[in-house]
């Protein structure tokens, strides 16, 4: 129900702002013209910052590139060798001992954890009870 109260939400602020004459629709159009061109001419402008954002952008793709390789080669080793994980030769260094296991739930063990003064009840105020 939500979703539907969410998708007619944003379906009446696109319709409110869609324009309703030649008019409005050539300004709207104008003015993302003019921002498709401004963001294109954003490197002409400041040839430092896209460098710098390249920069960044390359260590980004760098570090994406290695952890999908880590767990390619974790999953890889994980199949290969059953439960056990064994170490791969693109990986850190680490120790299948270093790795965390889940612990497994056990229903059939109690879960009763409460004191018997725990399990008495909470004061209720002053008054009597039939009041």
């Amino acid at each position: 129900m939500l979703f539907l109260i969410r998708t007619a939400f944003w379906l009446m602020i696109i319709v409110l702002l869609l324009p309703t004459d030649n008019r409005q629709r050539s300004e709207v159009y104008g003015t993302a013209q003019a921002a498709v061109n401004d963001v294109a001419g954003f490197c002409d402008r400041n040839p430092e910052t896209c460098a710098k954002g390249k920069d960044a952008f390359a260590v980004f793709v760098q570090k994406a590139q290695f952890g999908a390789r880590m767990l390619m080669d974790l999953i890889q080793n994980k199949m290969r060798s059953g439960d056990e994980l064994a170490p791969s030769e693109t990986t850190p260094s680490a120790e299948p001992s270093s790795m965390v296991e889940p612990t497994s739930f056990d229903s059939s063990a109690s879960q009763d954890t409460l004191n018997p003064e725990d399990r008495e009840e909470a004061w209720s105020g002053p008054y009597p009870a039939g009041t």
